[in-house]
């Protein structure tokens, strides 16, 4: 493979992208088979993810008890346990992730205040639509079924567009020309028809306001003046 077919994927985390990109077909391959594994043995023996959580735990923390007290008489070195559970983790890395978590939380919010403020009419039907269709999947699967989903096409999706980038880019590009071709032609003539909610906080000038220009244009008599001093 080329390095111009190389990819990258917004996941900011770079093992991350090897696993998902197959840079270790190895790896992947583990990690993809034991997520498979995990799921049928959770979807087939009808066991609980936190049943199977705790007893794994439970087992693991067993055989960390009995090899550490064995290899201590037996001169033999401990369990590997990693670096951060030694030395915690730094102030510095809980601001990045504070930071990297406000980013993405700033972003939802803002695309929540696109939808719910009504004056996209096209990102709130896509939106609906969207939500429509999840409704539907969501009642032909199990939330467990809809999980290994997302897995199963976040290790088949990026790998197989790395490889057919190209065919998948002028496919892409074709279908965006005719559907904004169709959608100017078709959709947006109606959409244009359609009142957007409005934010002004113009006011009409009432009888006060001719009032007070009427008051402001008309001066004082001097005699007046004189009369109430």
């Amino acid at each position: 493979m080329s390095s111009q077919k190389r990819i990258s994927l917004p996941v900011g985390n770079q093992h991350v992208e090897d696993l998902l990109l197959w840079r270790d077909p190895k790896k992947s391959g583990a990690v993809f088979v034991g997520i498979t594994l995990l799921y049928i043995l959770l979807q087939w023996t009808g066991l609980s993810l936190l049943t199977i959580v705790a007893n794994s735990l439970l087992i693991l923390v067993s055989c960390s008890f009995l090899w550490n007290n064995v290899a201590s008489f037996a001169g033999r070195p401990g369990v590997w346990v990693p670096e951060t559970f030694r030395s915690g983790v730094s102030e510095s890395q809980v601001k990045s992730y504070a930071e990297m978590a406000t980013i993405y939380l700033n972003k939802a919010l803002g695309f929540m205040n696109r939808v719910i403020t009504g004056k996209e009419v096209v990102l709130s039907g896509q939106v609906a639509l969207a939500l429509f269709v999840v409704g539907k999947v969501g009642a032909w699967f199990t939330s467990l079924g809809l999980l290994y989903i997302v897995v199963l096409l976040a290790c088949t999706i990026p790998k197989a567009y790395e490889l057919r980038k190209d065919e998948i880019d002028r496919a892409f590009n074709k279908a965006h020309h005719h559907g904004k071709e169709n959608y100017n032609k078709y959709v947006e003539p109606y959409l244009n028809k359609i009142p957007r909610a409005s934010t002004s906080t113009s006011t009409t000038p009432g009888k006060h306001s001719a009032l007070d220009s009427t008051a402001e244009s008309t001066p004082l008599a001097p005699n007046s003046t004189k009369k109430a001093l």
